[in-house]
């Protein structure tokens, strides 16, 4: 009996076989995401994001305060 499977490429070692296989959105997307990276800011874009972190930081400790305190019953009245 004659083995008439056909075998797959080896795909892992040539991207461009598997380039070839892609239809022409697929393509257009792999070449597109391939472009992306690590946008560069700006020093006061850098800065501005870290204050933005410890913001967000000091404003998850507030609500976490707020909590506990309201758990514990240690409300504003007492």
């Amino acid at each position: 009996m004659k083995d008439t499977e056909t075998r797959a490429p080896d795909l892992e070692h040539k991207p461009e076989a598997v380039l070839s296989l892609l239809e022409e959105d697929q393509l257009f997307a792999a070449k597109q995401k391939a472009h992306l990276g690590r946008a560069t800011l700006s020093r006061g874009t850098r800065i501005l994001m870290w204050c933005l972190r410890g913001y967000v930081i000091l404003m998850l400790a507030v609500i976490v305060v707020q909590v506990v305190r309201s758990l514990h019953g240690g409300g504003a009245g007492q």
